[in-house]
C-alpha cells in the first residue's frame, strides 16, 4: 500500500520555520510580532502541560471517553477539495474508528478530519498562553476548535482566506511546510495544485524554473503549536506511522490584516463569494475597504511585512 506524502511534491527553496519557546513568548508579543505581521512560527511546548498530551497516546484512553459520536472515516490522505460520497469514506462510530486505526497494518492510511471536539475529550484540552482573551474573538468562517485524527494521512497543500489558526500537535509528530505566494507564484502554482498536476509522476516538469517558492519548514511534536496565518499555503506530512491527533484553534483576524485588493488570495475570495453567495458581496467589500483604510491610517503595508529569505522584492 502506498503512503502519499505531499510536501516534497512542490519544488522550492527550503528555509527553517522560525521557532520560539512558549516560555519566552508573551501574549502581546505574539499578537503584534506574528499575528499582525502574518508571520508563521512554531511555539515549542505551548500545549505541553495539557492532559491530552499526557494521556491521548495511551491505547484505549480516547475510546473510553467516546459517547455515541458518528464520524466520517477516510482511508486516504486529506485531499483538496474533499470529495464526499466516494468509496474511500464511511460513516461509523468514533470508538470503532479509533480501534480500527490502531489495529491496522503499519502502512494503512486513515483520516478523521474536521472532528468537533467530543464532550468526553474536552476536559483534557487546556488554554494557550500566547492568546489573550481580548484577542480570542470568534472566527469569521472556521469553527473555533476542530480535531484531526489520522494515521499516515498527509494534508494536501491549501490555504485559508480568513481567520487565524493555532495548530496544536497532541499525539504523534508532523512536518509542516508553508509559503506565502506573490503574484508570480500564484499564477504559476495555483492552477497546478488545483488540478493536482503536482501528484503526477512528471509533476515537477510543469513548474517554471523562475517560480519563487520559499518553503518554511519545521517539525512539531506533542505539545508544540504552530501559528498558521491566512494567505499562507501549507502542506502537512506525518513523521511517524502511529495514530496522531492535532487540534486546530481558530480566531478572528485583526481588521487591518483581513485582506488587500491587490492580493491574489483576496481576489480569489471575492470571486468565490460572487459565485456562491452574491448577497454577501457588499459586506465583504465593505470589510475589505475598512481593512485597507485601517492600514493606510497606520501607514502599514500589506506585504511583505519583512522580506522573506530568498524572495524577490515587491
Amino acid at each position: 500500500m502506498s503512503i502519499v506524502k505531499v510536501i516534497d511534491l512542490l519544488p522550492g527553496k527550503v528555509v527553517p520555520l522560525q521557532a520560539i519557546s512558549a516560555e519566552a513568548l508573551q501574549a502581546d508579543e505574539f499578537w503584534h510580532r506574528f499575528v499582525c505581521r502574518h508571520e508563521p512560527v512554531i511555539i515549542r511546548g505551548a500545549a505541553a502541560g495539557w492532559p491530552a498530551v499526557r494521556h491521548w497516546a495511551v491505547p484505549g484512553y480516547l475510546e473510553s471517553r467516546c459517547a455515541d459520536e458518528a464520524v466520517r472515516l477516510w482511508r486516504t490522505f486529506n485531499p483538496a477539495p474533499v470529495l464526499e460520497g466516494t468509496a474511500a469514506m464511511t460513516r461509523r462510530p468514533l470508538k470503532d474508528c479509533l480501534r480500527e486505526m490502531r489495529e491496522a497494518p503499519g502502512d494503512a492510511t486513515f483520516s478523521i478530519p474536521g472532528l468537533d471536539l467530543p464532550a468526553g475529550w474536552a476536559p483534557d484540552i487546556g488554554s494557550l498562553g500566547m492568546l489573550s482573551p481580548r484577542h480570542e474573538r470568534a472566527p469569521y468562517g472556521y469553527p473555533g476548535k476542530r480535531l484531526f485524527v489520522y494515521r499516515n494521512a498527509s494534508t494536501e497543500w491549501h490555504y485559508h482566506t480568513i481567520d487565524e489558526t493555532l495548530t496544536s500537535q497532541l499525539v504523534g509528530r508532523k512536518r509542516f511546510s508553508l509559503f506565502r505566494p506573490d503574484r508570480l507564484t500564484w499564477d504559476h502554482v495555483e492552477p497546478l495544485v488545483r488540478y493536482n498536476y503536482h501528484h503526477m509522476p512528471c509533476g515537477r516538469q510543469f513548474f517554471h524554473a523562475d517560480t519563487n517558492i520559499v518553503k518554511h519548514e519545521g517539525e512539531a511534536g506533542p505539545g508544540d503549536v504552530i501559528y498558521i496565518p491566512p494567505y499562507w499555503w501549507h502542506g502537512v506530512d506525518p513523521v511517524d506511522a502511529e495514530l496522531g491527533v492535532t487540534l486546530a484553534t481558530c480566531f478572528r483576524s485583526p481588521l487591518r490584516r483581513f485582506g488587500s485588493w491587490s492580493d491574489p488570495v483576496t481576489q480569489e475570495l471575492i470571486g468565490d463569494v460572487v459565485r456562491s453567495n452574491k448577497a454577501s458581496v457588499p459586506l465583504l467589500l465593505a470589510v475589505l475597504a475598512a481593512s485597507s483604510l485601517s492600514r493606510k491610517i497606520k501607514g502599514e503595508p500589506w506585504w511583505p511585512m519583512r522580506k522573506q529569505p530568498g524572495a524577490a522584492s515587491s
